[in-house]
């Protein structure tokens, strides 16, 4: 019996697809001042999340991380119009998660030039995951139903509170 368990167990974790994403790159990065670094990331077959995580380890007031496709990172050198795919503030350290929606080539933007003061050495993570077909879209948060659930913690804090005051006044009293 726990033979066939086992084999269903693994059946079911074989047709499930694997969303683990593949690391492209985990080091640290130096920025020089009033510079940028760039990186590409190649998805020629089949577009998928690129996850990026980034950490200003020494340097000035931060840096900021933008993910453009090829062209346009060429176009935004040359100071031309261009389309930003996703982007964080300049900040000590920040994210982006982006689903490109075709395979293409595109590339990834350190761009330490805020104040151009001094160099910024950063750790820079870059996650590709494939499968990433599950996640929908975000919805912000229904504000009414957050007002019910902060009222109705309130309140039960409420009478726990008075619950514990009138036994502790009752054992006083007692006393």
């Amino acid at each position: 019996m726990t033979g066939l368990v086992l084999a269903l167990l693994l059946l079911t974790a074989a047709a499930e697809p694997d969303l683990r994403p593949a690391t492209v790159f985990d080091d640290e990065v130096a920025v020089a001042p009033s510079r940028f670094r760039t990186l590409d990331i190649d998805l020629p077959v089949e577009p998928g999340r690129i996850i990026c995580t980034y950490e200003v380890l020494e340097g000035g007031s931060g840096v900021r991380l933008v993910l453009l496709k090829r062209e346009d990172a060429a176009r935004w050198l040359r100071g031309e119009a261009h389309t930003i795919e996703a982007s964080t503030p300049f900040a000590r350290s920040g994210a982006i998660s982006h689903r490109p929606a075709e395979p293409d080539h595109y590339q990834l933007v350190l761009d330490n030039r805020l104040e151009g003061r001094g160099p910024a050495r950063v750790h820079l993570i870059v996650r590709i995951a494939y499968n990433d077909d599950t996640t929908g879209p975000v919805r912000p948060a229904d504000p009414r139903k957050g007002q019910i659930l902060v009222w109705s913690s309130l309140g039960l804090f409420t009478v726990a509170a008075v619950y514990a005051g009138a036994r502790l006044k009752h054992a006083i009293d007692r006393d």
